[in-house]
């Protein structure tokens, strides 16, 4: 059957649902699952606990130069703290190379790839669902298995190497840094030990910020990417409808938008954005099938 046929086919099998109108709504909300920002933010959580790790393992050394300089006093003199940044300083000389080393061997190019795969599988299993309980169709199997999306997850996947790779050279720069400061200015090694684990804290929750903005962006990406390939030009916004729901966005919730024209999510700069596209954005695009631009690929494989 050429793609002619199937495109009448298509027309033929869901003009009923539209009851002489152009245009339908989605039946369904969109839900995305949390499975791949769970991953994500596992991978994040286990790429920064490298520097800490590395910190661990050097820690011995550190210390030994702390009690082998001040012993331990609550006050030193400038000639001890000079001596003990210098050691410091070449303890984390090392501790760097050693975190390259480390970190050249984490794969985060392969790991974040198939966060991507898992998500886009995630996405076409509930566009799937859209689909069929608005229009009663089913789509293709593969269709958007292939190399549909190879070009958004490669953009996504190179985007996130980049903005994740430097995480633990910062979190070790930063541990230098407290530990710089804290003897330049007398502090305890319990006391910089203690700051060094607040900040790794801190670490963590930025790494679950990043996991649930990323994902939402690769989300919104997908979606925007299966609605336009379908013909569909235009979406209705739907917000979580909670209390986390910042007032901008909820001022656009039930609004029909276009995909070539996003909307102003920030009144002071005039920015615009699509659902999921703002920071932390857990909005959505609701399609809106159009009987005349409405163009799917029915289930079944083409011959």
């Amino acid at each position: 059957m050429d793609d002619i046929s199937f495109y009448d086919l298509m027309q033929k099998q869901v003009k009923s649902k539209f009851k002489g109108k152009t245009k339908l709504r989605c039946r369904i909300a969109l839900h995305y699952k949390e499975n791949a920002e769970r991953e994500y933010a596992r991978l994040l959580f286990s790429y920064v606990r490298i520097a800490k790790e590395v910190l661990k393992l050097y820690f011995p050394e550190i210390k030994a130069a702390y009690f082998a300089e001040v012993g331990g006093a609550v006050q030193y003199r400038e000639d001890d703290k000079r001596s003990l940044i210098q050691k410091i300083e070449d303890t984390f000389s090392k501790m760097g190379i050693d975190l390259y080393d480390k970190i050249s061997r984490f794969q985060l190019e392969k790991k974040i790839d198939g966060i991507a795969t898992q998500a886009g599988k995630l996405s076409v299993k509930e566009w799937k669902k859209v689909v069929n309980s608005t229009l009663g169709i089913d789509i293709m199997d593969d269709y958007y298995l292939g190399e549909f999306f190879r070009q958004q997850m490669n953009v996504w996947t190179t985007d996130n190497v980049n903005l994740i790779k430097s995480l633990p050279n910062d979190a070790l720069t930063d541990m230098r840094q407290i530990m710089k400061q804290g003897f330049l200015s007398g502090k305890t090694l319990t006391d910089i030990v203690a700051e060094i684990e607040h900040t790794y804290h801190v670490s963590r929750s930025k790494a679950k910020f990043l996991a649930r903005d990323q994902m939402a962006k690769l989300n919104s990406d997908l979606a925007q990417a299966q609605q336009r390939d379908a013909g569909i030009t235009e979406y209705e916004w739907s917000s979580s409808q909670d209390g986390r729901v910042r007032d901008s966005h909820r001022e656009l919730n039930g609004k029909r938008f276009r995909w070539d024209e996003p909307p102003i999510v920030d009144k002071k700069t005039g920015r615009r954005a699509h659902p999921g596209q703002d920071y932390q954005c857990r909005c959505v695009a609701l399609p809106v099938f159009d009987i005349d631009t409405l163009n799917l690929p029915l289930g079944g494989k083409r011959k």
